[in-house]
């Protein structure tokens, strides 16, 4: 389609993002380069850490440039599922309230439950009010395109590095749409193996075992695509020359694929790093950009694996009769700033505040010890400089699966993960922060926490059955966190 681009439009929207926070140097010219000389499939499904590897930008600030850049209209963000098996693009959301964790891929053939940690990728399209791209409108696409680029992801990788989408280039016999009412004829020669395909616009699944001896004179085998689904008028295929004739009866466009694999499953597969469901999720970012999204129905979406650390003050009540209403909750105010500072900082979110308490959520154990102990040296400094030690700070910290949820009107999580990791909190007296085994095994924690003084014991929380295992971790400010 060219690079028309809307100068008038993309300039107002380029000011407002620079104008958003403070950026570092030359960021915003390197994104204007995107937009400008980028070609059509560049600027659709833009992986942002892949653009940030490539430019040389620190992580959290490119996935703050592209949130901050859709909410100022450059980009649309989009909320991919993504099959495990095949690297497709199973169904795209603009948004979360719309995404559905349970999902079918046409190609496999298989039923798949996404969790936020790991098939739910966030990319992010150039708006066509800036520019207009082919992948706006699928429709128009060739064939080659459409599946090649816009049904499967470029980031579906075999252990050597080769990409997923190479082999079915390699592998497909048949790559068509297929119009209302059409017929279409292919001759070919099939050899041993497995014919694996879909029909992606009207979700038909194709699967034949080609097996058996050689068989030297054609076969014809045809297929009615009825209701969605493809009607062979024959079971058996065995290896050798085909006419294969497909037949449209409906009034509803299809896209037709078939691969041929010698055998079947194909090697495991990964994705390149891309930016999680999880990982947005414990951006504070988008949390503060993005307060409307949320988790649509009563399931909720499951998280494997998050940290989460609850903080509470100690003695709150006697310090507002101590100090006076106004006084202390100014104080508290304040506090809720330092912290959410140190939380940022060290790559969690604040997911709510609940009195004097907050939680907040980390992709790892490692951050969020690292950022309890800064915590506790902030709320030093902090009573440093009011006239006396005014706020006592009580840390915990868990890790486990969650479920997210929309509570409130607001994007929250929930499960026993959470229940201990507030229960674990309670057991802290002031300056001090407990974890569980679950935090204190984790990589590097033992490391970080060398030097501090540590007291394993038993502790029965309120709803767990049985009495677990917890580390005090006492403040030792004469500790550097780096």
């Amino acid at each position: 389609m060219g690079n028309k681009i809307n100068e008038e439009i993309l300039e107002q929207k380029l000011e407002e993002l620079e104008k958003s926070k403070s950026w570092s140097p030359r960021l915003i010219s390197k994104l204007e380069g995107l937009i400008r000389s980028g070609d059509d499939y560049s600027l659709f499904r833009i992986n942002p850490l892949k653009f940030g590897s490539e430019k040389n930008i620190l992580e959290q600030e490119v996935i703050d440039l592209f949130l901050y850049g859709t909410k100022c209209g450059i980009f649309k963000m989009n909320w991919q599922l993504l099959c495990p098996g095949c690297g497709d693009v199973v169904e795209s959301f603009s948004t979360l309230r719309n995404l559905d964790s349970h999902y079918h891929c046409d190609l496999c053939h298989k039923d798949f439950e996404a969790a936020l940690d790991d098939y739910i990728e966030i990319s992010f399209t150039i708006s066509p009010s800036i520019r207009e791209i082919a992948f706006h409108n699928p429709e128009t696409l060739s064939i080659e395109d459409y599946f090649y680029k816009y049904v499967f992801s470029e980031g579906a990788m075999f252990p050597d590095g080769k990409k997923f989408v190479d082999l079915v280039r390699k592998s497909a016999k048949i790559l068509t749409y297929l119009e209302p009412k059409e017929t279409k004829k292919f001759e070919l020669d099939i050899p041993r193996g497995f014919l694996v395909g879909c029909d992606r616009l009207n979700h038909g699944e194709l699967f034949f075992n080609v097996n058996g001896e050689y068989k030297p004179e054609i076969q014809h085998f045809s297929l009615k695509l009825v209701d969605g689904k493809y009607e062979p008028d024959k079971g058996e295929l065995f290896p050798g020359k085909f006419v294969f004739n497909f037949e449209n009866h409906t009034n509803k466009r299809g896209a037709l694929l078939l691969i041929h694999f010698p055998n079947l499953p194909p090697e495991p597969l990964f994705y390149q790093p891309f930016l999680s469901g999880k990982k947005l999720l414990t951006t504070q970012t988008f949390r503060d950009l993005f307060r409307s999204e949320i988790v649509q129905g009563d399931e909720g979406i499951g998280i494997k694996d998050i940290t989460i650390l609850f903080t509470d003050l100690k003695g709150s009540t006697a310090l507002y009769d101590r100090i006076g209403d106004l006084k202390a909750f100014a104080l508290v105010r304040q506090h809720f700033d330092s912290l959410g500072r140190v939380v940022n900082s060290h790559y969690g979110a604040i997911v709510k505040t609940i009195g004097d308490a907050i939680m907040a959520t980390f992709l790892n154990p490692l951050d969020a010890v690292k950022a309890a102990l800064s915590m506790l040296e902030e709320i030093e400094r902090f009573n440093q400089e009011h006239s006396e030690r005014e706020l006592m700070l009580k840390i915990g910290i868990h890790k486990g699966a969650a479920i997210a949820v929309t509570l409130n009107d607001r994007l929250d999580y929930f499960g026993q993960t959470v229940n201990i990791s507030s229960r674990v909190q309670k057991l802290s007296d002031s300056d001090e922060i407990h974890i569980t085994p679950e935090v204190y095994n984790y990589p590097g924690v033992r490391d970080l926490l060398d030097g501090f003084e540590i007291n394993p014991r038993k502790a029965k929380l309120k709803g767990v059955l049985e009495e677990m295992s917890v580390y005090k971790i006492n403040r030792n400010l004469r500790k550097i966190i780096e």
